[in-house]
């Protein structure tokens, strides 16, 4: 018998029942990051709707709202507090 270590001083046995449990880790935290990206990106539409006023308020242009809201990857600070919720 195998044993792994993953991220969060977590063990995977080498077994069946090992491996499934760690597929099925997986398959959340897949399932975890596309939700995760889906806010995101409903979070960076949003920016686009918020009035010039306000964006000014928070020392953001309307080129920097764009510019934003045309990004596809994930903050960094999101993912890491991602993998500290899955430990």
């Amino acid at each position: 018998m195998t044993t792994y270590t993953e991220n969060c001083s977590q063990s995977i046995i080498e077994t069946p029942f090992g491996l499934l449990r760690s597929m099925g880790q997986a398959l959340q935290h897949s399932f975890e990051v596309q939700k995760l990206k889906a806010i995101v990106a409903r979070e960076r539409q949003q920016l686009l709707e918020i009035p010039a006023a306000m964006l000014k308020d928070m020392g953001i242009t309307r080129a920097q709202a764009k510019q934003e809201a045309q990004r596809v990857d994930l903050p960094q600070i999101r993912m890491a507090n991602l993998a500290k919720e899955r430990c």
